[in-house]
């Protein structure tokens, strides 16, 4: 399934997206506030179907569920960018030239270059009703990829990205991806998510996660230099845990 991804910019000749801050994380700050706090060039006067509206479209590869991000001036390939960055459902991740809609790269997190194995894939919603016993569930269609939002560190041009996939063996697994944001290329190895506690929430004395069951919804943190990813339910199916 392809899905354009329209963005918006002014139009004004006079006015660069250079001047615009960067969102790195969800909802533009680690309180998810939402707030722009340095705009200086949108107004009420400017903001009209004569000065602003679409500026091109992009098609993508799957639905996109993670908030796109953005990141000013940023040099790829020896020339300067600002660049939006794009996660679908298909495992996938873009960079696009934001003032003209040129790709500048786009990488795949199923294949051997990031991780994945062979015939690994974005999860079908057919293979995942399956896995979790549940018929009637359809809260994403047709994929199951990337869900929640990355978060970049511009320290390091490195992106954090979470995807759930499935192997051959109808397996599923959760990765948690480091991005060179100038190329696509892992920066390390990806860290395949695991865990377990001690719990009686499973019916004995440990709880361990389930990836199957588990989805990372929330867009992801990064605090003090630590990455958190928050989990709870595919589908209400059980068992699960926050």
């Amino acid at each position: 399934m392809r899905r354009p991804l329209l963005l918006l910019a002014l139009l004004l000749p006079a006015l660069t997206a250079s001047a615009q801050t960067p969102v790195l994380t969800q909802h533009n700050d680690s309180m998810r506030t939402g707030q722009n706090t340095t705009e200086t060039i949108l107004t009420t006067g400017n903001v009209n179907t004569a000065t602003f509206g679409k500026l091109f479209s992009y098609p993508v590869d799957g639905q996109v569920y993670a908030q796109p991000l953005y990141f000013p001036n940023l040099t790829i390939a020896g020339v300067q960018h600002n660049v939006t960055f794009v996660a679908t459902e298909n495992d996938s991740v873009y960079a696009v030239d934001a003032d003209n809609g040129t790709l500048l790269w786009h990488v795949s997190l199923v294949d051997a270059a990031h991780g994945g194995t062979t015939g690994e894939k974005a999860v079908p919603i057919a293979d995942l009703q399956n896995g979790l016993g549940a018929p009637n569930c359809t809260d994403m269609t047709p994929l199951i990829g990337i869900t929640s939002t990355p978060v970049i560190d511009p320290g390091s041009n490195a992106m954090y990205v979470e995807a759930k996939s499935e192997l051959t063996n109808g397996s599923f697994i959760h990765r948690l991806h480091m991005l060179d944001v100038t190329t696509g290329a892992e920066k390390s190895q990806p860290a395949v998510v695991t865990a377990t506690v001690s719990g009686t929430g499973d019916g004995s004395t440990t709880v361990t996660f389930n990836a199957v069951h588990q989805l990372n919804r929330p867009g992801l943190l990064l605090l003090n230099g630590n990455v958190y990813l928050g989990y709870a339910s595919h589908c209400d199916s059980q068992p699960y845990h926050g």
